[in-house]
């Protein structure tokens, strides 16, 4: 994992980031879709792993992003970035992103806590317009 403090490079902004909760996204082509997986704390343990690929036909993922928060910036322990996980949409048609969210562990011991069963993964559908 890759940590990129965002001050003036590419990533994501309002137009193009939506919520993982969200459902559904809906991008056009050559465009960049920005995931918003909400707040993690690697120093806790959060892991986010995609655990179903997108028709690479489609969707191609580029790059996970930390926006650091102030607290994180000033070194206070219990702080939090916001992440980010950017696809580039190649091509009309529709895909399904599916993420899975793990504390602590791995994707092949996942749990929600110790000794709790992984959480349901999200899912994500995405449609690539012209």
């Amino acid at each position: 994992m890759f940590i990129l403090v965002l001050s003036g490079c590419s990533g994501p902004d309002e137009d193009t980031a939506v919520s993982l909760d969200s459902g559904t996204a809906t991008i056009a082509v050559e465009e960049e879709l920005w995931v918003d997986m909400g707040e993690v704390s690697t120093s806790v343990g959060d892991n986010w792993f995609l655990v179903g690929e997108p028709d690479m036909e489609v969707l191609t993922e580029t790059e996970q992003v930390h926006e650091r928060s102030l607290a994180c910036n000033l070194g206070l322990t219990e702080c939090g970035d916001q992440l980010y996980w950017g696809f580039e949409a190649v091509a009309p048609g529709e895909t399904v992103l599916v993420f899975q969210y793990c504390l602590q562990t791995d994707l092949e011991n996942c749990e929600a806590g110790t000794g709790q069963e992984a959480p349901d993964p999200v899912e994500l559908a995405v449609v690539v317009t012209e």
